[in-house]
C-alpha cells in the first residue's frame, strides 16, 4: 500500500466533495485526463484534498464545452499562452453558437407571432389598423419576373444569405405606391424582410389597410382589386408602400390553395 499522511477520500467521497458523478471521476481516469493519487492494496482508488483545485481546473474549461482532446493536450503542459490560445478559439466558436441560437429565436418568434395572427383573421375581409414603426430591409435588385422559377429562388436565396436570415417566416414582396397604380405587369416590385439590421428601413408608424388571400400567388390580383375598392368605397388612399407577406406557406399546409398571404399598407383619409 503506498503510503500518506494526507487525509484521503474515496472515489465516492470525493465525488461528493466536488459535486459531480462518480462516473466522472472513472471516465477521467480510463482517459488519463485526472487520475487518483493512488491505490489501496485493495485495488480501491483513493483522491486527496490537494487534487480539488486540479479538477476544478478541468472543470472550469469543461464548462466552456472544451473539447476532450485539447483539455489532455493542454493540461500535459498548461501555460498562459496556451490557455489564452484555447480560451481565444473556444470564444470563436461561442460566438458562432449565439448567431445560430439568435436565429433560431428569430425564427421561432416569428411563427409564435404569426401563428396567432393567423387564428384570427378573416380571409378577403379589409381591415385598417394601427402599426407600430418597425424595421424593414428591402432587396437591391427589383424582382425579375420573366425569369425561371429557380433563377427567381436564387435571387431571394441570395438576399437571404446576405443578410444571415435562414428562416422565411416573415418576408414578402413591396411595391411602392406610384408602382401598384401601374399595370400588374408594368410594376416594379422588391424582396422585403422584417429584420432589425444596420441596412434596414423604418416602416413608419400609422393606420394599415390589411387584408389575408388564401390560395394561389396568381389569383392575388383579385385580392388587391377587393383592397382597392375598399379604400375607395371609405375615402381613402394608399400612403405608403404595399407589402405582400407570406405567413409561413410550406410550413402549415401542403398545397398553393391553402397558402395565406397578408396584404397590408398604410393609409390616410382623402384631403
Amino acid at each position: 500500500m503506498k503510503k500518506t499522511a494526507e487525509k484521503t477520500f474515496s472515489t465516492g467521497e470525493f465525488a461528493k466533495l466536488l459535486e459531480v458523478n462518480k462516473d466522472t471521476l472513472l471516465y477521467y481516469d480510463k482517459i488519463d485526463l485526472f487520475k487518483p493519487a493512488g491505490t489501496f492494496d485493495n485495488g480501491y482508488r483513493y483522491y486527496t484534498f490537494d487534487q480539488f483545485d486540479q479538477f476544478v481546473a478541468i472543470q472550469s474549461l469543461r464548462a466552456v464545452e472544451l473539447p476532450i482532446k485539447e483539455l489532455k493536450t493542454y493540461f500535459d503542459a498548461p501555460n498562459i499562452q496556451s490557455l489564452q490560445q484555447l480560451a481565444m478559439e473556444q470564444q470563436e466558436k461561442v460566438a458562432r453558437e449565439v448567431l445560430k441560437l439568435q436565429d433560431i429565436q428569430f425564427f421561432l418568434e416569428q411563427t409564435v407571432a404569426l401563428t396567432k395572427e393567423m387564428k384570427e383573421i378573416s380571409i378577403g375581409e379589409v381591415l385598417i389598423k394601427p402599426l407600430a414603426a418597425e424595421p424593414v430591409v428591402y432587396s437591391e435588385e427589383k424582382m425579375d419576373w420573366s425569369i425561371s422559377m429557380e433563377d427567381l429562388y436564387e435571387q431571394s436565396t441570395t438576399f437571404f444569405k446576405k443578410l444571415g436570415v435562414k428562416s422565411t417566416a416573415a418576408y414578402g414582396i413591396v411595391y411602392s405606391k406610384e408602382d401598384f397604380s401601374k399595370e400588374e405587369t408594368e410594376r416594379e416590385s422588391y424582396l422585403f424582410c422584417r429584420l432589425d439590421d444596420p441596412s434596414a428601413k423604418i416602416k413608419p408608424a400609422g393606420d394599415y389597410a390589411i387584408i389575408y388571400h388564401q390560395g394561389p400567388y396568381d389569383e392575388l390580383s383579385q385580392t388587391f382589386a377587393t383592397l382597392l375598392t375598399y379604400l375607395e368605397k371609405e375615402q381613402l388612399e394608399l400612403d405608403g408602400d404595399i407589402y405582400e407577406e407570406y405567413l409561413l406557406h410550406s410550413i402549415v399546409a401542403k398545397e398553393e390553395k391553402d397558402y395565406i398571404t397578408k396584404v397590408s399598407a398604410k393609409v390616410k383619409r382623402l384631403a
